[in-house]
């Protein structure tokens, strides 16, 4: 690993990658594409094992020339550098500078990837690039929101390519993205977007523009309204040119007019260009101080100030995905259940972007959000799996969302707590101060007002108390109207396009309208003066209106809570007429009509009534029906359209009465038995689901432990496959090695146990496959050498160098080579022989000294005379072959005697001839048919034979020529190779050397013995 040099500069862009399972490999994808001069740094967060030593630098430097650490609390960041966040920490920078903190033991899963990201964007704001490799999990997914917020690059590797999908999805889903690709194409993105010179600011391509072509900007902005319904001209200008050249350096263009150009031609890159503009980053009780203050102070004065019975309204202006607004509700809610109270809290949540007020209603989540929380309360207000985190159902039922234009939609009214974080600092000054009007009128007096860290109320700062300024909390004092709210309506009036539907409508839309009549007033003094008194009903006999005075016919309100069922209210002379009536009615589909029945006034006097029902629809089309109760003095004239029945009560009370006990009994038998099943099955479910829950619980924790550690463990896995993978490759090229080797090797350890051996040392030492992890001194060997075991024992103690040259009981001579066996650690752990059969070279030495020798002595006494014909044979079953050896010696200039040639094709003709004559050399082809010309030279090649040999071959093969020279043969030649002057040679010294054997053999016969 490259040690850090101070003179490297400070980067232009830092490059965070997130990775998990899976990474390894994208990693070196990505790793091997980077160039080494880019001008940026590259900080690899990684899930990484506890309890292993990474290898990861090894791994990576294989495929980078760039130098690369592991990162250390404090290190300074520097450019063309690759940096790898170590086990067991969490990592953060900050101005430019590696902070790292230990990873807390108890905290279940953790989210490196987001916590780096996180301050990534926050240190280096748009010179941040977040990039998300294969991974399990959702971690990263909440960090790229927050460098996607500053202006910063998002690159995903595409979730088909990676080996694990889960965190490239997640990325994907939170639609900022800006690159998806495989990871080897990400890099080449990454440089082209940094060099970009607008995004690099080598040219201020688009300030230059926007002076000498306004137009462009002019269109751009109007195609933005007319997307998104936003006008945009009321944001602050460097926001709005900062995203368009975001835009012109991700799509590689080079000028505003080509970026028009492309957004006439590609319409989807203006819906993301407005989605650009439109982002927002927020999380769960996001700024860990103002929250504090809230849940203390703020709420607590609220619930205070405002009666039980009264709605308490909060107005959450700019929620984007709802984790804000969903913090407050969960503040509300504690405070509430700590008072022990019943409270109605009603939370209005509005953003300008659809999309994410989408995604705020449906109240899922990342399982990461438990980062922004205390365990307790995830558990309490979420319902969780490994994944995702969905909001309580009683939290949820406290927010309304709403899409809302702040710029041009109406506020809403009567809140007590009005929050608008981080809005406004993305507008113009005159935006802010309408904006901030707006806040003003929505609130009641004394009500608070929450904003961002970087904003302030400017104009308005005299209408409102500040309370505790550093966190942005501030109390309404006055209920005057400003300049900016009175235009800010004239505007909202004036403005044109749909607009949000106000709170009161929202809470109009949850109730039962009827068609407004246009003349209510008249209409109720006709009913009140010639209709008489009646009762409307829906189908399920609930009121739905009163006309004219009922109140001879109703009883008295009762105290408790109200119903509205018409069998609630109806005195009791008229309850069994009622109730039949209504039956009939519905049963019929028509009208009824009782007549004579006597009821008691409150006077205590008698009067008949006459009772109507009718059933009626909206329309022919509708299933639903409507009842109308009719209360009429028995002296009225009864319409012809209706059929009249004298009520007696007694006849229809009874029959009432027994068809409603029988009814009655049959319901409760059938009740009697339901109830006992459902008490039985309700305290098994009950029992059996605690016992669900609490092992629910338990796995559920259990699982996300062993997804954590499952990560780690794979990406360690991965570390050690590469590095086995290497180490099988070197052990076969060793392998191969040992195979192919003619030398003899045989490896042994410390204690002289055998480590491996060279298949060519089984010709000296007797080993066997099995042989090995056995004792060196239980091997035999063929070797004269008493010592070896001794010397071994010196090598590896004392790490000598011997070197021998010992004779084998076959005679042959083997060079021993002892050295130490020197391990990984710089050790001497053994002890290495190295066998070396020089039985060949010490004989080749030998005959050259011979030939040496027998060369001056054949010079000295005049062995050969170049005067004497020398008497040729040759041999070989080829006719051709042999006229070109005779052609060749026949015709050699260089000899001064002549050569007599014979030859024969037959081995019997050979020896036949040998025999009875006598030839000064015979040259015998190897190959003879189905045999060979060493048959020859072995039947005649005794010390007395005075012909000397010489063999033809096609293709001198090394075996044969060794067999050749063991019988005796003093030369090999090759056809292809053979020359009038290499026969010439070749024969020379074939004579000489034989006549200086034949010598010595006389002086050997003629020397006495002692």
């Amino acid at each position: 690993m490259a040690n850090q040099c101070d003179s490297k500069p400070v980067p232009n862009y830092y490059v965070a990658i997130g990775a998990s399972a899976g990474g390894l490999e994208a990693l070196h994808e990505f790793v091997q594409e980077l160039p080494s001069d880019s001008g940026a740094a590259f900080i690899i967060i990684q899930h990484l094992s506890p309890d292993f030593k990474s290898v990861m630098a090894e791994l990576l430097s294989r495929h980078t020339s760039m130098p690369i650490y592991n990162a250390e609390d404090g290190a300074v960041v520097e450019a063309n550098s690759l940096y790898l966040i170590p086990a067991r920490k969490n990592m953060m920078i900050a101005e430019g500078k590696l902070l790292l903190a230990d990873q807390m033991p108890d905290t279940g899963i953790h989210y490196p990837i987001d916590i780096f990201f996180r301050s990534i964007a926050e240190d280096q704001h748009h010179h941040s690039v977040g990039v998300i490799l294969s991974g399990t999990g959702s971690d990263g997914s909440r960090g790229l929101l927050a460098i996607k917020e500053v202006g910063g690059l998002i690159l995903v590797q595409d979730p088909a390519s990676a080996k694990f999908d889960g965190m490239p999805f997640s990325a994907v889903k939170t639609g900022v993205v800006d690159v998806v690709a495989a990871a080897s194409e990400l890099p080449a993105k990454i440089v082209s977007f940094i060099t970009h010179p607008i995004v690099s600011g080598g040219e201020k391509a688009l300030s230059v523009a926007v002076k000498s072509d306004s137009g462009a900007l002019k269109e751009i902005y109007q195609l933005l309204r007319e997307k998104s319904n936003i006008d945009f001209t009321q944001y602050k200008s460097a926001t709005v040119k900062r995203r368009i050249e975001r835009r012109i350096g991700i799509n590689g263009l080079s000028s505003l007019q080509e970026y028009y150009n492309f957004i006439l031609k590609h319409p989807q890159e203006m819906a993301t260009l407005s989605k650009d503009m439109l982002i927002g980053v927020t999380r769960f009780f996001r700024d860990e101080e103002p929250f504090r203050m809230l849940e203390t102070k703020i709420i607590p004065s609220i619930l205070d100030d405002t009666p039980i019975t009264e709605t308490v309204r909060i107005w959450v202006a700019g929620c984007s995905t709802g984790e804000e607004a969903y913090s407050i509700a969960i503040l509300f809610d504690e405070a509430i259940n700590q008072r022990g109270e019943t409270r109605s809290i009603k939370i209005f949540a509005t953003d300008v972007d659809p999309y994410a007020i989408a995604e705020a209603s449906a109240g899922v989540f990342n399982a990461n959000i438990l980062t922004d929380m205390s365990e307790t309360r995830f558990k309490k207000y979420f319902a969780h799996t490994a994944s995702h985190a969905t909001i309580a159902a009683n939290i949820r039922q406290m927010v309304v969302f709403a899409r809302h234009n702040l710029l041009k939609d109406p506020p809403f009214s009567n809140t007590q707590l009005a929050i608008c974080r981080n809005v406004l600092i993305y507008f113009q000054p005159a935006a802010q101060r309408r904006v901030l009007s707006m806040l003003h009128f929505s609130l009641k007096k004394n009500g608070y007002l929450f904003l961002g860290n970087a904003e302030t109320l400017g104009d308005l700062a005299s209408h409102f108390e500040p309370t505790h300024e550093r966190n942005r909390f501030y109390r309404k004092i006055s209920n005057a109207r400003s300049a900016h709210t009175t235009a800010s309506n004239i505007s909202l009036v004036n403005a044109k396009g749909p607009s949000i539907p106000s709170v009161e409508q929202l809470y109009r839309s949850y109730q039962r309208n009827q068609p407004a009549s246009s003349f209510p007033a008249i209409m109720e003094s006709l009913i009140q003066d010639y209709a008489p008194p009646a009762i409307v009903l829906d189908s399920d006999l609930e009121i739905l209106h009163v006309f004219g005075d009922v109140t001879p016919y109703t009883r008295k309100l009762q105290p408790g809570k109200f119903r509205s069922s018409i069998g609630d209210v109806i005195t009791q002379d008229l309850e069994i007429a009622v109730s039949t009536a209504l039956h009939r009615a519905r049963s019929e589909e028509g009208s009824v009509k009782y007549d004579n029945i006597q009821i008691t006034t409150d006077n205590g006097t008698t009067e008949n009534l006459n009772l109507r029902v009718r059933c009626v629809k909206k329309n022919s089309a509708d299933l639903q029906f409507y009842f109308i109760v009719i209360f009429e003095p028995s002296q009225k004239i009864v319409t012809q359209s209706d059929t009249s029945t004298t009520f007696d009560a007694k006849d229809q009370v009874q029959q009432r009465i027994r068809d409603l006990e029988v009814q009655l009994h049959q319901k409760q038998e059938h009740l009697q038995v339901i109830i006992e099943k459902l008490e039985t099955t309700n305290e098994e479910l009950q029992s059996s689901n605690e016992e669900l829950m609490v092992a629910n619980e338990e796995l559920q924790s259990t699982n996300e432990e062993l997804q954590s550690v499952n990560e780690e463990l794979y990406t360690v896995n991965s570390e050690y496959q590469e590095k086995i993978e290497e180490i099988t490759r070197v052990n076969t090229d060793l392998d191969n090695i040992i195979k192919s080797t003619d030398i003899g090797i045989i490896f042994l350890d410390s204690t002289m146990l055998i480590r491996n051996y060279t298949p060519a040392a089984t010709q000296a030492v007797n080993l066997l496959p099995s042989d090995i992890g056995r004792p060196f001194h239980h091997i035999s060997h063929k070797l004269h050498y008493n010592g070896l075991l001794k010397d071994v024992a010196k090598v590896i103690e004392d790490g000598l160098r011997i070197e021998k040259n010992i004779q084998t009981v076959h005679g042959n001579i083997i060079s021993i080579t002892l050295t130490a066996y020197i391990d990984e650690f710089n050790i001497n752990n053994g002890c290495v022989i190295t066998l070396t059969d020089n039985t060949e070279k010490v004989n080749l030495e030998t005959r050259l000294v011979d030939s040496y020798n027998e060369l001056r002595g054949t010079i000295n006494t005049s062995l050969v005379s170049s005067s004497t014909p020398i008497q040729v044979l040759i041999l070989d079953d080829d006719p051709d072959d042999c006229l070109l050896i005779k052609h060749q010696l026949n015709n050699d200039a260089q000899l001064n005697g002549e050569f007599r040639v014979r030859a024969v094709h037959t081995l019997e003709d050979a020896q036949k001839l040998l025999e009875k004559e006598h030839f000064d050399v015979c040259l015998v082809d190897y190959i003879l048919g189905d045999r060979n010309g060493l048959e020859l030279i072995e039947s005649l090649a005794t010390p007395k034979f005075c012909t000397a040999f010489i063999m033809l071959s096609g293709a001198v093969q090394k075996a044969t020529r060794e067999k050749a020279l063991e019988l005796g043969v003093y030369d090999a030649i090759d056809k292809a190779h053979m020359t009038p002057y290499l026969l010439e040679r070749s024969i020379r010294y074939a004579i000489r050397h034989k006549k200086t054997e034949l010598f010595l053999l006389a002086q050997t016969l003629l020397t006495p013995t002692v």
